[in-house]
């Protein structure tokens, strides 16, 4: 993207053929099987350079319904306060960060609703060349009600800290300037891709291939 000046935002990593098995239940260290969410989301994503677990990878995701908004990074000081932790900054709607994110850091998956830590993915990981992080979601945990979201996946170097208005991060994001996300229907099945996009993501759009995107898939799965 390269836009110059003040550069804010956001992360993810670790995978296996399980995460992308439609039936392969998560086993909790307790050894009962997660039973297998009817609602999916699944998201992959490629990278120019294998994932360095020193930054940050996130899949942000508004749930109000209004294709006007959604997360897009910062890139200027924002209008809402900035949280009291070092927290993605991601613009969705009034919200920041936006009502729910995962979150990839240090070799793990988080998953967070309003805020609020709710666990790991149902199944999250990154090949073994480290270029590509999966995660499938538990749609129900997402939202319950909304017939769409807007979805976007960021990377970043660094998070915003709350003390400090202006800093300068190295970050990527869809689009060509990164202020794009996508809008999907989740009240029925569908595969939309980086292909099928009208600004597909390439090479080059920033200058640290580890947070480089270049391919994406994002997966509604439906099961009765």
């Amino acid at each position: 993207m390269g836009l110059p000046a003040m550069r804010r935002l956001l992360a993810f990593a670790c995978l296996s053929l399980c995460v992308l098995a439609a039936g392969c239940a998560r086993m909790p260290s307790g050894g009962t099987p997660i039973p297998v969410p009817t609602r999916q989301l699944i998201v992959r994503f490629t990278l120019a350079a294998p994932v360095n677990p020193a930054y940050y990878y996130f899949i942000a995701i508004d749930t109000n319904g209004n294709p006007n908004n959604g997360p897009v990074p910062i890139v200027a000081n924002p209008s809402a306060p900035i949280p009291a932790t070092g927290v993605p900054l991601i613009i969705s709607d009034t919200d920041l960060p936006p009502g729910f994110y995962v979150q990839y850091h240090q070799g793990a998956f988080f998953q967070y609703r309003e805020l609020q830590f709710i666990g790991p993915p149902y199944q999250a990981g990154v090949s073994q060349d480290g270029l590509t992080i999966a995660v499938v979601m538990d749609l129900d945990q997402i939202t319950t009600t909304a017939q769409q979201i807007e979805l976007n996946i960021i990377t970043s170097d660094r998070l915003l800290p709350p003390h400090s208005q202006f800093i300068e991060l190295n970050y990527d994001a869809l689009g060509p300037t990164g202020n794009s996300y996508l809008i999907i229907p989740i009240d029925v099945g569908g595969v939309y891709t980086n292909s099928d996009a009208i600004a597909p993501e390439g090479e080059g759009d920033t200058g640290i291939p580890a947070l480089d995107l270049t391919d994406w898939t994002v997966e509604v799965r439906l099961t009765p």
